[in-house]
């Protein structure tokens, strides 16, 4: 098992699951802490070290605040408590989970992109971060990036200090770095730069369609695959107002507005960050950053640039889960999923459509549909609860119908995760999702229509663009 590699910024060690038959390397750095003067520019090069460095232990996570809305006992307007998760503005760091036994082996690269909107989330979730996935045959990388107002803040004084004359989008600019990382290393862990594949969930699949958009990054993946996700941006101008605000909030008056906010501490701009998009919330305008249309990572908005044809020629696969459809957060993704799916066809590139639809036994005997995030304890391979994700989704799926802690997970869970895993891994290798368990899964075309349906087991299904009108019309 690899276990020391050498990247091009220094020797790192990682630690074997000998069970698992993967090595896990945590905490790699792929950029330079964004803090004090480097706040708000895009990310630099990582300092090279002597030594070994021990990759042993997640960094902490990128700081955020929260979206959740305030509880009843809560009055308007004061701040959720933070999130008890260790954070810091150090965060520009991923890690690495291989199951090649030598540097020669050019397995599949798949990059996980967190949920959690641009706002909160890190990709050293449990969850992600465990061994099943890869022991098909994948290199997984996971990453962490800046968030919110650190993130994707603009600001006329921000603009103006840009070579390029642009601001905010420093989120997707960490990815890009990640990326580009992933191209000059990955083979030293075993994996194949030549062949990577990007995908996420909600936000993480916002973020993928969003790269998929973008003219910096091409030639940096090879596919993708977006769940539960699709992305808007705003108008430079527009965010650069919302960051006047902002820094105003923050109390800064100085003729130096830039100087005076990078001496800030970090918690104190998450705390005012929390308190703006609590008062948003309240009021019914949702959240304060978005990715710009700052004419260098996008000249429009992700969908827009996709249906002039303008992105890269990458094979697709979208999901959804049933459950969301019938929501208004979820009445998007299908109409945005076809016009991602018509622009692929287009271009003669194959996209795919999958509708997931399996929830564990008790669950769905107590009435609990698939809700949002549902499917990512079976791509994964959490079909047994060992890393605890089916406690943490219980909150979600509690609201979606279920009533008992306890999912009720059985061998058909295991099956569809085995099947999701295959199908996951097996596009990573050859962008055909094909395998022996899932049976073919055909290509998305305006006159088949077709998609794949998973309750229990995969059938492949016609009238994917009625989906929305259908549940509309229930």
């Amino acid at each position: 098992m690899l276990s020391i590699i050498k990247t091009e910024d220094g020797m790192i060690r990682g630690f074997p699951d000998t069970d698992a038959g993967i090595t896990v390397f945590r905490g790699v750095p792929y950029a330079a802490p964004p803090v004090g003067e480097l706040r708000w520019k895009p990310p630099q090069p990582v300092k090279p070290w002597t030594g070994i460095r021990a990759c042993a232990v997640f960094s902490q996570a990128p700081p955020q605040g929260t979206l959740i809305p305030p509880p009843a006992d809560r009055a308007p307007g004061q701040p959720p408590p933070r999130p008890s998760i260790p954070q810091s503005e150090d965060c520009l760091y991923l890690n690495v989970l291989t199951p090649a036994r030598n540097p020669e082996e050019k397995l599949p690269v798949m990059v996980w992109m967190h949920g959690g909107g641009f706002a909160m989330g890190s990709g050293n979730e449990i969850l992600t971060n465990s061994c099943r996935l890869p022991q098909h045959g994948v290199v997984l990388v996971t990453v962490n990036g800046r968030l919110g107002p650190f993130g994707l803040a603009a600001h006329p004084a921000l603009t103006a200090e840009s070579a390029e004359h642009a601001s905010g989008n420093y989120l997707f600019l960490d990815l890009i770095a990640a990326l580009q990382w992933v191209q000059k290393n990955i083979n030293a862990f075993g994996g194949d730069k030549d062949n990577v594949t990007i995908f996420g969930e909600s936000g993480g699949g916002a973020k993928v369609i969003s790269l998929i958009a973008s003219p910096l990054a091409r030639g940096l993946f090879h596919k993708a695959i977006a769940e539960s996700g699709s992305p808007d941006a705003k108008p430079l101008a527009e965010l650069e107002a919302m960051g006047e605000r902002f820094f105003n909030r923050l109390g800064i008056t100085s003729s130096n507005p830039l100087e005076a906010a990078r001496r800030l501490p970090w918690e104190r701009i998450i705390e005012v960050d929390r308190e703006l998009t609590l008062e948003r919330n309240i009021a019914g305008r949702g959240g304060i950053w978005d990715a710009a249309i700052d004419g260098r990572f996008l000249s429009d908005t992700p969908l827009n640039l996709i249906k002039s044809r303008s992105q890269a020629k990458v094979p697709l696969i979208v999901l959804a889960n049933q459950g969301e459809l019938t929501t208004a957060a979820g009445a998007y993704l299908v109409p945005h999923y076809l016009e991602e799916l018509r622009s692929m066809a287009h271009i003669g590139v194959p996209g795919r459509a999958i509708i997931f639809d399996q929830v564990p036994s008790l669950w769905r005997q107590e009435g609990c549909f698939s809700c949002h995030a549902l499917e990512l304890g079976y791509v994964f391979g959490d079909w047994d609860n060992t890393t605890g994700f089916w406690d943490s989704i219980y909150m979600m799926a509690r609201s979606a119908g279920a009533k008992s802690k306890n999912p009720g997970l059985n061998d058909v869970d295991r099956f569809v995760s085995e099947q999701m895993m295959q199908m996951w891994t097996q596009f990573a290798l050859t962008g055909n999702p094909y395998s022996a368990k899932s049976g073919e899964w055909p290509v998305w075309e305006e006159n088949t229509d077709s998609y794949l349906y998973i309750n229990g087991d995969t059938v492949v299904r016609t009238g994917f663009s009625q989906l929305p009108a259908a549940f509309k019309n229930k």
